[in-house]
């Protein structure tokens, strides 16, 4: 694949003021998304995060830490 070069603050200089800003925001929001999206693929799940807390080590790692939380929850509601 080739590579472009691209002069961003020339591209940006060359549009007007209203459209420029409009460009960053959106690039900006996109940034954001893909940070969520990349952070959410990586995250351990609660269940195996706190098995080994030293504060919650008693937890039995095979219990599903979020099923167990909404139970309790719908329990509360009732």
């Amino acid at each position: 694949m080739k590579t472009v070069t691209l002069n961003l603050d020339a591209e940006l200089a060359s549009l007007d003021q209203n459209t420029a800003l409009q460009f960053k925001h959106r690039v900006t929001a996109m940034l954001r998304l893909m940070k969520v999206q990349q952070a959410a693929k990586r995250k351990t799940p609660f269940a195996e995060r706190i098995a080994s807390h030293t504060a919650i080590g008693t937890w039995p790692a095979e219990r599903n830490v979020d099923l167990h939380i909404t139970e309790l929850r719908d329990e509360w509601e009732r």
